[in-house]
């Protein structure tokens, strides 16, 4: 049979003998491998000529257009050149995302499915829209790049309402503060480009972030937080709601309710602890009704908090020392390890007097519309990013997952099955904004530091720090050539310049580039320098020392200082080293070295030996 979202191609329309209008359409089943004909209701079928384009792009690599997505994707329709404009009229998330799109190859024009990494979208839509509507925009306080994106939506939606919230704040100072430790959360196994790197939370040289909240929370980069932050990413249906007035209104239904709770511990009814059974859907109604708050964000915030499966200690009723104690929106529940969080959110539960599922849920729906909603936080953009509250902006934020306004906004979009209502969206603008949206790519891990390297087992002058990334190596004049070593910290950066390199008199520079997963490129200076092979013009004479193929005369004892005292060296400079060519401090031992440098290059070493002392004690 017929399956939703799947492609038809429509042959002919015809009248019914029951008087309906019906399609006689082909169509594939098998993934694609057979080949269908049947009829269908017109009003059961989506014409592509009526899909209303939503944004626009172009393909960056020679790629398919599918017929469907994902497994179900065959049959291919043709190939997209490098190039080809795209209109954008539909998305999914069907083992990775999807772009449904409209184009033009070989003169015909396209409709299919086009996997999303092949797909550059436009920052600002390329879709003509009433400039009338735009100036009014742009009148009431919308920069530009906002009216444009909102006027694409008006095509769609024209009876939404759109709000600037002017919040006067300063783009650059709202990203500073909102990405201070611990402000603003990513999960540790989220991709790692979205995670911070500041010193406080990232340990550059054993690729580890702090922990800032239970199940394993870090700090999120300021990169991702700009792109979450900025309005203009979010200006489509798919994620409109995270601006909506969540005010109770009519357009609340139980359906609409229900269509979140589905496929989650709240789908159906269950026993509470006052003995009577507890429909969820129900439940989230009358007590929005009640408090003034959106039933379908109420039921989306407890979804967010604690997810699909609702295993949390905090509503299971049985947490040890906390029997019958349930807080389903996580009030007070913070801290680590688990156990300090679950002690803090039922001790907030007891002292609120939360015993039982629905007492919970209606008082924390009181709070939330007591403590946010009230105070001017009632989108859900605002409750995460407090720009609003003047008393506590940046911290009176209900939750610290960076992503939650964007995750819970999808659950609410799909609640609504008519969306043709006049919402209202209150939107909020900065000021010293990018002309365009922020945007993120998640690229990977940032990480490219070396955790070592060496050259031909020699010590490097510094001593090897991944930070540090310029280096000495001195070796005699009989070495022709050294062997360069190094490995990143992390697997998936890229390193090159290892290997044999031959050398020339002199000094020789050789680097070593070291290439996150994310592409940033560290390189490490290596300079050789090979003594002996053209010494210069430079006098060296003692009244202290015999010079000669060593240094003798020295007294056991002398320090490097008073050592250095005892020459006087014309054209060049002087230094001791050790054995292995690194800087000496302390006291001079035999087998360390008296090194020669003229212009900054070294050009000579004359060994050290001290009669009856080979340690300098």
């Amino acid at each position: 049979g017929l399956v939703h979202g799947k492609p038809l191609t429509v042959i002919e329309k015809t009248t019914g003998t029951d008087g309906n209008q019906w399609y006689k359409v082909t169509y594939y089943v098998s993934g694609g491998a057979t080949k269908k004909e049947g009829y269908c209701p017109v009003a059961n079928v989506r014409l592509n000529e009526n899909a209303a384009i939503i944004a626009t792009g172009s393909a960056n690599a020679n790629n398919t257009l599918w017929s469907c997505t994902g497994d179900y994707q065959k049959p291919a329709l043709v190939t997209i050149p490098a190039g080809t404009k795209l209109y954008i009229t539909d998305n999914k998330n069907d083992g990775g995302l999807w772009y449904r799109v409209k184009c033009d190859v070989g003169g015909t024009t396209w409709y299919g499915w086009v996997q999303s990494a092949y797909v550059t979208k436009d920052e600002i839509p390329d879709i003509p829209t009433d400039g009338d509507y735009e100036q009014g925009l742009i009148a009431q306080g919308f920069p530009a790049s906002y009216a444009k994106l909102l006027a694409v939506l008006h095509e769609q939606y024209p009876n939404w309402v759109f709000v600037p919230v002017l919040t006067g704040l300063d783009w650059n100072t709202v990203i500073a503060e909102e990405s201070k430790a611990g402000r603003n959360l990513i999960h540790k196994t989220a991709n790692d480009a979205k995670k911070s790197t500041a010193a406080s939370e990232y340990n550059w040289y054993t690729n580890t972030w702090t922990i800032r909240d239970s199940s394993g929370w870090v700090t999120a980069h300021p990169d991702y937080i700009a792109y979450c932050m900025d309005p203009r990413n979010f200006l489509n249906a798919e994620y409109m709601f995270m601006f909506e007035s969540l005010s109770y209104n009519s357009a609340h239904n139980t359906a609409g309710v229900q269509a979140i709770l589905n496929n989650t511990f709240m789908a159906n009814d269950v026993a509470d602890t006052d003995g009577s059974t507890l429909n969820y859907a129900n439940a989230f109604m009358s007590i929005g009704e009640a408090v003034g708050v959106s039933p379908y964000h109420l039921a989306s915030r407890v979804r967010q908090e604690q997810g699909a499966n609702g295993t949390s200690p905090l509503i299971s009723g049985t947490y040890p020392g906390y029997e019958g104690l349930f807080n389903y929106f996580n009030y007070g529940a913070y801290g680590t390890p688990d156990s300090v969080l679950y002690a803090n959110g039922l001790t907030y539960a007891r002292n609120q007097g939360w015993t039982s599922r629905y007492k919970s849920i209606l008082g924390g729906s009181g709070l939330l519309a007591k403590n946010y909603i009230n105070v001017g936080q009632d989108t859900l953009y605002f409750q995460k990013f407090n720009v609003v509250y003047a008393d506590k902006l940046y911290t009176h934020q209900y939750m610290t997952n960076v992503e939650a306004a964007m995750s819970e906004s999808k659950s609410v979009a799909s609640a609504y099955t008519d969306k043709t209502q006049a919402f209202v969206f209150k939107i909020p603008v900065y000021t010293n904004m990018p002309d365009k949206p922020v945007q993120f790519t998640a690229s990977g891990n940032r990480n490219n530091y070396l955790s070592s390297l060496s050259v031909s087992g020699l010590a490097l002058t510094p001593t090897f720090d991944g930070a540090s990334t310029n280096y000495t190596v001195v070796v005699d004049a009989s070495v022709t050539s050294v062997t360069i070593s190094g490995t990143a910290v992390v697997s998936t950066s890229k390193v090159k310049g290892t290997g044999t390199y031959n050398l020339g008199s002199g000094n020789t520079t050789i680097n070593v580039t070291c290439t996150s997963q994310s592409g940033d490129p560290r390189v490490y200076t290596i300079t050789v320098a090979r003594v002996g092979v053209e010494p210069g013009e430079y006098t060296l004479t003692s009244d202290t020392y015999v010079i000669g193929n060593t240094i003798t005369g020295v007294e056991p004892g002398t320090t490097v200082d008073t050592f250095l005292a005892g020459f006087v060296c014309e054209g060049a400079t002087l230094s001791v080293v050790n054995a292995a060519g690194s800087q000496k401090t302390g006291k001079v031992a035999t087998g360390d070295r008296l090194a020669v440098y003229k212009d900054g290059a070294l050009v000579g070493l004359i060994d050290v030996v001290i009669y009856g002392d080979i340690s300098g004690d």
